[in-house]
């Protein structure tokens, strides 16, 4: 089976995204099962960005980029 394309999300990635859209400003933990390296690299390809609350804790909402990655059509294996 081909690697799926980067600009893909991947399970882990399009659960965590998911939940950004129903609820903005999650934290690392509300994104579980995605772990720290997920989370960094959703940050690397921009589809989702950090922001410091009232507490100075981070918390995660996906970006237009993130939007745009979630509904991009997944390729069919063409069989």
């Amino acid at each position: 089976m081909p690697s799926r394309p980067s600009h893909l999300p991947h399970n882990l990635q399009r659960s965590a995204l998911q939940r950004m859209i129903a609820t903005p400003g999650l934290s690392s933990v509300q994104l579980h099962p995605a772990g720290k390296q997920t989370i960094a690299g959703m940050v690397a390809k921009g589809w989702i960005e950090m922001q410091m609350d009232a507490n100075g804790r981070a918390r995660y909402r996906i970006t237009p980029d993130g939007e745009a990655a979630l509904k991009a059509k997944i390729p069919s294996s063409g069989r």
